[in-house]
């Protein structure tokens, strides 16, 4: 009978040194440092200033009074020279001002919001997350939510940070509101001024 002859190896098995540096460092990275990361993320887009690239450029055009006048001029006189229901007229010129191409011809909120969700606007009923430059649009004159909105705004900012009810606004209304363009409205209730009903917020549009 042969004998089962072992060959043992004479080189000794070496163990892997265990780096308690690097994973510490790893541990700390993945409970401390990638949840900061996430959480500053989030804050960030919660409390952005903008909804949009465009909201910012409506913003920034509507902040200076001279751009405000051109804009209730052109409507005006796109109106045969009337200022009464001259919103939508408004609102598209202040598009067009910031690089939109909105036909002058335009002149009702079905028009307007067609034309909005073709381009690929989104709409938000959440009142509170306006941010600079959303377009808000109204009830109808019945105060329903879901019929025509009798009313288009452009959202400036909140008159009082965080109360969400009166806000300043830019429109076409300014004869109603001594001559500014420029103005405080309330969001969330209807109010008669100059002895004309103002309908309260439906939704509002912004484009990514």
């Amino acid at each position: 009978m042969n004998n089962l002859v072992i060959c043992k190896s004479n080189k000794k098995r070496v163990k892997p040194k265990f780096n308690g540096m690097k994973y510490t460092l790893l541990t700390f990275t993945l409970i401390i440092i990638l949840p900061l990361f996430y959480l500053d993320k989030k804050i960030e887009s919660e409390n952005k200033k903008y909804n949009y690239k465009l909201g910012e450029k409506i913003y920034n055009s509507m902040a200076i009074k001279a751009n405000r006048v051109t804009a209730y001029k052109k409507a005006i006189q796109l109106n045969n020279n009337n200022s009464a229901n001259t919103c939508v007229y408004f609102l598209s010129e202040v598009l067009r001002m910031n690089g939109e191409k909105i036909n002058p011809s335009i002149c009702n909120t079905v028009e307007i919001l067609g034309i909005m969700k073709k381009e690929g606007w989104k709409k938000e009923k959440n009142y509170t997350k306006l941010k600079p430059g959303d377009i808000c649009f109204t009830t109808d004159e019945s105060l329903n939510s879901n019929g025509t909105p009798s009313h288009v705004y452009i959202f400036m900012s909140w008159a009082e940070e965080g109360k969400y009810d009166y806000a300043y606004v830019c429109d076409n209304q300014a004869k109603d509101y001594r001559g500014k363009i420029y103005h405080i409205r309330n969001i969330k209730k209807t109010e008669n001024i100059n002895n004309y009903q103002k309908e309260p917020f439906s939704f509002f549009m912004y484009k990514k």
